[in-house]
């Protein structure tokens, strides 16, 4: 019974941070095992139409936590091996700690794509695979 509490409260928390939110879409936190998690935020839901621009927030594990050498790439897993990236994003660091502001996302076709982010807490390597499906 506390699992499945615990589960429960750990979906609402995730569907709770998803959505629309003043300042644009905000996606599901997404987390390693050490417990740092991620999300974007776009100001425009992002279409195969245009460049998107958005910001990946991460949230440390400690409030000591140091986040740096922050990479990102656009992946489509098109099955069977195969799949599809875009053009090399740009990342600058944001205004506010620890969110990175991404520009040149082309999201060239629709489905289900991840953002996938590498980056260094704590001088150790972390990964994070934030899914976002491209309707058009």
């Amino acid at each position: 019974m506390k699992l499945m509490t615990l589960i429960f409260c750990l979906m609402f928390l995730n569907i709770s941070f998803s959505g629309e939110h003043e300042g644009g879409f905000h996606t599901a936190n997404f987390c390693t095992l050490s417990k740092t998690c991620s999300h974007l935020r776009f100001d425009e839901y992002p279409t195969t139409a245009k460049m998107s621009e958005f910001l990946i927030h991460i949230l440390p594990s400690t409030s000591s936590s140091v986040i740096d050498n922050l990479t990102a790439k656009l992946w489509m897993d098109m099955g069977n091996g195969h799949g599809h990236g875009s053009a090399p994003l740009a990342i600058t660091t944001g205004e506010e700690e620890n969110h990175f502001a991404v520009t040149n996302a082309w999201f060239v076709m629709a489905g289900p794509w991840q953002v996938i982010v590498n980056f260094k807490e704590n001088g150790i390597n972390q990964q994070i695979i934030i899914p976002i499906d491209i309707k058009e």
